[in-house]
């Protein structure tokens, strides 16, 4: 995962900072026996992981073929048996028990489901007391970034059902804040969105030399101004039941 995660070559290393957050804290965690959803799987890449790190793992996604790769990913890896595939809406979660889960994990996924109704209030049945809900996800605070991303999406021609219409900002934490005893946000990226300038181009070393230079005025700015956290692109968010 690390290594993939520092691939220029890579269609992740885009989010890199906020996906090493990610394999960092779930490296701190003991999974070991664990019963873990990976909520919109996509090709399984986190869940096949927390499996090899010893949990139970329940992959869910609205794709059948998403979901049977992560199952072949899964008995490729050597934890097929400690996997398990569930191909529907997230809005009826009946397939599992209330309290079922330790952990339920979600990579860029919670923002299309949000807008399903029933689908926040299943999630939270599923999720045992006690347990943890961790979210990658893009941050809608900033209005500039917020203007941008509908520019990109307008020039290429982007389907409203892909979940621009919905991302986390304030609103969608509030509801978290309702419902969690405790909900710790850990935003990344603020001048250096720009990222999304230069996809495509991180192989080039002149691309990777403009991003840490972004990266590193970002520390620099963010240590001396924290309030401007909440304007950053992308974030990582732990909420505690």
């Amino acid at each position: 995962m690390a290594r993939t995660l520092s691939d220029p070559t890579q269609p992740v290393f885009e989010r890199s900072r906020l996906y090493t957050q990610i394999l960092h804290f779930l490296l701190a965690q003991n999974l070991n026996d664990k019963r873990v959803l990976d909520y919109g799987c996509g090709p399984a890449d986190w869940g096949v992981f927390m499996a090899t790190e010893g949990a139970s793992v329940a992959l869910l996604d609205l794709s059948p073929a998403a979901v049977e790769l992560g199952l072949r990913r899964a008995h490729a890896s050597g934890v097929g048996g400690s996997v398990q595939g569930f191909a529907r809406d997230a809005s009826d979660l009946s397939c599992f028990r209330r309290h079922e889960f330790d952990l339920v994990f979600a990579s860029a996924a919670l923002h299309h489901t949000l807008k399903y109704p029933n689908a926040f209030d299943e999630l939270v049945r599923i999720i045992r007391p006690g347990g943890t809900l961790l979210l990658a996800e893009t941050y809608n605070n900033n209005p500039l970034l917020g203007l941008a991303r509908k520019l990109r999406a307008n020039l290429e021609g982007e389907q409203e059902e892909q979940g621009e219409e919905i991302i986390l900002g304030d609103r969608e934490i509030g509801q978290l804040r309702r419902v969690f005893r405790k909900v710790e946000l850990c935003e990344v990226n603020l001048l250096a969105m720009g990222k999304r300038l230069l996809r495509g181009q991180f192989h080039r070393p002149l691309a990777r030399v403009l991003l840490r230079t972004l990266e590193a005025v970002d520390r620099a700015l963010l240590a001396a101004a924290p309030g401007l956290k909440r304007y950053c692109g992308e974030v990582m968010v732990i909420a505690e039941r």
